[in-house]
């Protein structure tokens, strides 16, 4: 894999004024307070709840997979950095013929299938998700957790990008409602942008005004 250099991410231009210089050292970000958001506990009931109907679709989708005969397992777990750097197995539907390939992957990848192209462009993908909440894994609301061999590449690259994991990784972030998937290192830049406000400036309000722009876009297939 070919390293971007520090010039071609200085070239990419932020979405929001942030406090960090990407001419630095990536260890020397300046340090972010966690804001209270909505409590884990309520969050975890939230999942749980949510699950029920989760169920109903993700029954919906298993036969629309028989009926277009499409072949091989239909969820797909994965390795995440979670809160601190420790990893967790992440649960999606299974979207790809071939899961190796680039790091960086989007709904238009070559590997992804018909049904998953779809999948990924409503985030039907992500309703698995639903229970690595119920279990303590992640949170409903947080930044978008990485694979490990990704993350360590961005830590190096990227002003700031450690401090994501102050907090549990989540389903809804703010960084993806505002720009989709991050395709590209300078695409997550501005996630890291978005990220880092968010962590400082969460609470109850952000977070249930995040989780209802995620579940109308859910209804409305956007």
């Amino acid at each position: 894999m070919t390293t971007p250099s520090t010039d071609s991410l200085k070239a990419a231009p932020a979405t929001r004024p942030v406090e960090i210089d990407l001419a630095e050292a990536p260890s020397s970000a300046p340090k972010i307070t966690l804001g209270q958001g909505l409590p884990e506990g309520v969050q975890r009931v939230l999942a749980a709840v949510l699950l029920v109907p989760a169920a109903f679709m993700l029954l919906s989708i298993r036969l629309v997979w028989l009926v277009r005969g499409v072949p091989g397992p239909f969820f797909f777990r994965q390795d995440r950095v979670g809160r601190d750097g420790v990893a967790f197995r992440i649960l999606k539907i299974r979207t790809m013929n071939d899961q190796s390939g680039p790091v960086f992957a989007d709904v238009e990848d070559s590997r992804v299938m018909p049904i998953g192209q779809f999948l990924r462009r409503t985030h039907l993908d992500e309703l698995p998700q639903l229970w690595n909440v119920v279990r303590g894994d992640m949170l409903l609301v947080g930044p978008r957790p990485e694979q490990p061999g990704p993350h360590a590449l961005l830590s190096k690259l990227l002003v700031g990008y450690d401090s994501r994991l102050v907090m549990k990784p989540g389903m809804v972030a703010l960084s993806n409602l505002r720009d989709g998937y991050a395709r590209s290192i300078p695409e997550h830049r501005r996630r890291v942008v978005w990220d880092r406000w968010y962590i400082r400036h969460r609470s109850p309000m952000l977070d249930a005004g995040l989780l209802r722009i995620a579940l109308l876009r859910l209804l409305l297939l956007k």
